[in-house]
């Protein structure tokens, strides 16, 4: 997420200096979690993920209410696996069709693999040691089958079989979906 998060940060200078609007790029092809927590920590204008989906007249008005309104340029993060109409990969989509219906400068990123990289931060080097001692434990216990969490405040553990095969996605009622929502941001549905 660090590095999702310091690209779309560099972003906006080159952003607001040439009034344009960025899209970049971020991995999520089933759920937008990355796309979410980076693109709230770096203050995207827009986040688009695919659980959500998107209605391009919200996306294309949101950015045109941005410019009335003096702001110079815009962000918008998109995860890789929003479903455009197009062959295209979702950040030439939105680059093409919000250049064409504003007649903004739109420029694309594509972070691509580069977003796993990086250092940890402290507190997830400490999460690691949290959730590997736990680990340890089970295993001496002989408790295995067990997926080792941070449920709340506490390292626990949880039976493979409640997690295993399925996805945790993104929805509407996401608390840092609804507060982005109560700050302005876009998610291009609303």
């Amino acid at each position: 997420m660090n590095i999702a998060t310091e690209a779309i940060d560099r972003l906006h200078s080159t952003a607001s200096s040439h009034r344009r609007v960025m899209v970049i790029e971020l991995m999520g092809h089933h759920a937008g979690w990355i796309t979410l927590y980076a693109g709230m920590a770096g203050g995207a204008d827009i986040i688009l993920l695919p659980e959500l989906g998107f209605n391009m007249k919200v996306v294309i008005d949101k950015i045109r209410k941005r410019m009335e309104l003096g702001k110079a340029y815009s962000i918008v993060a998109v995860a890789e696996g929003v479903e455009v109409p197009t062959s295209e990969r979702p950040a030439a989509y939105f680059t093409r069709e919000i250049q064409e219906q504003t007649g903004f400068e739109t420029r694309e990123t594509v972070l691509g693999y580069i977003q796993r990289g990086g250092s940890p931060s402290p507190y997830d080097r400490n999460l690691g040691t949290l959730l590997g001692g736990h680990a340890a434990e089970l295993i001496h216990e002989g408790r295995f089958g067990r997926m080792v969490a941070k449920l709340g405040n506490q390292i626990s553990d949880v039976p493979l079989s409640e997690v295993a095969g399925k996805l945790r996605l993104v929805t509407a009622d996401t608390d840092l979906v609804v507060q982005g929502k109560r700050m302005g941001i876009s998610f291009g549905i609303w």
